[in-house]
């Protein structure tokens, strides 16, 4: 899977700056669109005509589109300012060649349903990149990938797979997992069957490693007991970047994301890769 195009959520914030250099940073000659969503009516209302504010945000959008041009010739880079909500907006946007990059309040939040959340639980095709704003440049050789055996880290193990190659970086596929809380068995009998249970979780981390070397990769594996998001969390103060696979289930159920990705978007110390099914 490689990305052609890459559209970055932009409002002038120093979150949407993280997004930005982030998305430059990134290896290959996507073109990159910034879009400015402003919250708001359609831009034909008599209100905006009248303040003109579209039109002072679009100003603003293209002098920083030019510097971005002038410090990175040879990028392609379009801008669009449109009126709206920003998740339909940009989610609008999704498809299978196309990777949507917003940024992220910091930690302490006021809300869990944060920008990169929502568009990250919308069905459909697509890759989301949630970036955190104090996200720095600084060299990092590894990208992560969290895998559990369904059909979403098949993809997101695909499209981790294609970003290491691309940057020249490791890949590490990560299956994390926790004993019940219900087992409340005898002693010698509960080692046996968390023995059981370790073995197959380590299938679930074989069967991705043999996934991912099928397209080329040439993976490093770890099991890690404790909880995904957490154990992803912390690996993400480390790596490049965590990619993630989105267990979207339809209608309202859990807003479309699963709790896994919706708890590493909020607690990642670094860049998350959310993927929709991109098949």
């Amino acid at each position: 899977m490689v990305f052609t195009r890459i559209v970055v959520g932009w409002d002038g914030t120093p979150n949407s700056e993280a997004a930005l250099r982030w998305a430059l940073a990134q290896a290959g000659d996507a073109s990159i669109a910034l879009v400015h969503v402003i919250p708001g009516a359609d831009e034909s209302s008599e209100y905006l005509r009248a303040t003109g504010d579209l039109s002072a945000a679009r100003v603003d959008l293209m002098e920083r589109a030019d510097a971005v041009r002038a410090e990175h010739p040879g990028r392609t880079i379009t801008t669009s300012t449109v009126h709206g909500r920003p998740e339909k907006e940009l989610g609008g946007r999704l498809d299978h060649d196309t990777l949507v990059i917003v940024g992220t309040s910091a930690h302490g939040r006021e809300t869990a349903w944060t920008l990169g959340a929502r568009l990250a639980g919308r069905r459909g095709k697509g890759c989301v990149a949630v970036i955190p704003p104090d996200w720095d440049a600084s060299p990092r050789s590894t990208v992560v990938v969290g895998v559990d055996g369904s059909i979403e880290s098949k993809a997101a193990i695909r499209v981790g797979a294609e970003h290491a190659a691309r940057t020249g970086q490791e890949l590490a596929l990560v299956h994390a997992w926790v004993v019940p809380t219900s087992w409340n068995s005898a002693y010698v009998e509960y080692l046996g069957d968390v023995e059981m249970m370790e073995q197959m979780r380590r299938d679930v981390l074989d069967d991705a490693l043999e996934y991912a070397r099928s397209y080329g990769a040439e993976p490093s594996g770890r099991l890690e007991r404790g909880g995904p998001a957490p154990v992803l969390a912390e690996l993400s103060e480390r790596a490049s970047v965590v990619v993630v696979g989105s267990h979207a289930t339809g209608g309202m159920a859990r807003f479309l994301l699963g709790s896994v990705s919706h708890d590493l978007l909020l607690t990642a110390a670094g860049p998350v890769i959310v993927v929709s099914d991109i098949e």
